[in-house]
């Protein structure tokens, strides 16, 4: 998510309503036995939802990734799940693009016929910021709302670990069984591949690691105890370079600089932004650009490709902690 960039034009939802938040942000009723397909759930920003249980669900593409991998399967999705070649963005996940309907695949676009077309019971959406519903355009947010309820997952300030608590709670309310031989063999695959993580980490304790999203003319450092990715890492030990001055009014997420300016951060390994949206930074990269081609860590081949949109789930992220562990293991 390019956070700063984007400058989160996200829309903020209209109503609100009260209720008591969990630990992890929810306060969610399984119903009875037989007593039908009902829910009761409150969502991140305070309102509660409760009645039929919804099943024709249309969710944010990060949000759709996390709940399919735990067996609800969204009608639409909007926000990034094509590359221009047509090929599936990682934001997507597992989510079979051939058996939804895409609303948007750019920021700030979003199709509200296509939306009402699908009879919707329910809107799920993440939130960066307190309650804005991340890739629901400003100008679309009050018939939206009043379309279909919504639920909002704000993962702001949160560990991977955490967002994907919230996906199991969400799931479970919409009555999927988060318990299958499947799941726990994704969560056994993740813990595993969690702790060779760690033991990379220990091992390249010494080395200082940069995180940057870069455009043609400008480039972001992030700000890694932001992003639930590298929140995660950092718990866990990582040596990262910190952004001097973070920008607060977008939340801290990054700050900005100019490509000129880039070798003020020295680290000993780069790891890149490597989303659609973003400019490649792989050791080809950025050839035209002589203060990238200068900094150590890019001489030294010493670049990670990182994600910080990967979906809530133990199959999405299991991937990314193996592939980290290999590359410390190999830069150590």
């Amino acid at each position: 998510m390019h956070l700063s960039r984007r400058g989160f034009l996200a829309g903020t939802a209209a109503l609100g309503a009260t209720g008591l938040l969990t630990a992890c942000g929810y306060q969610e009723e399984a119903p009875a036995p037989g007593a039908g397909a009902t829910w009761s759930f409150t969502d991140d920003r305070g309102r509660k939802l409760e009645g039929e249980r919804p099943t024709r669900i249309v969710a944010q593409v990060t949000a759709a990734a996390a709940l399919w991998d735990l067996g609800v399967k969204s009608v639409g999705i909007f926000g990034p799940s094509k590359f221009a070649d047509g090929k599936p963005d990682p934001q997507a996940g597992g989510v079979d693009l051939n058996a939804v309907t895409s609303l948007g695949n750019v920021y700030n676009e979003f199709n509200f016929d296509k939306f009402v077309s699908l009879n919707p019971q329910l809107l799920v959406s993440v939130m960066y910021l307190k309650d804005q519903m991340w890739y629901i355009p400003d100008t679309q947010t009050e018939k939206i709302d009043k379309a279909a309820p919504s639920v909002g997952v704000r993962l702001q300030g949160l560990a991977m670990p955490e967002g994907i608590a919230k996906f199991i709670a969400l799931a479970k309310a919409l009555g999927a069984d988060t318990d299958t031989p499947a799941i726990q063999a994704a969560k056994a695959e993740y813990e595993k591949a969690d702790a060779a993580l760690g033991d990379a980490i220990k091992k390249a304790t010494g080395l200082k690691i940069l995180l940057i999203s870069a455009q043609k003319d400008t480039v972001y450092i992030a700000n890694p105890p932001s992003f639930a990715t590298s929140r995660h890492y950092q718990n866990k030990g990582m040596n990262f370079v910190l952004p001097e001055a973070p920008d607060q009014s977008q939340g801290g997420y990054y700050q900005q600089i100019s490509w000129e300016n880039i070798g003020k951060y020295t680290a000993d390994v780069i790891m890149y932004d490597n989303r659609g949206g973003s400019l490649s930074l792989g050791p080809d990269g950025l050839g035209g650009v002589p203060t990238w081609g200068r900094l150590p860590a890019v001489k030294a081949g010493k670049l990670i490709p990182w994600n910080n949109e990967t979906p809530f789930s133990y199959q999405r992220f299991t991937p990314q902690l193996t592939e980290l562990a290999a590359a410390l293991n190999k830069f150590a």
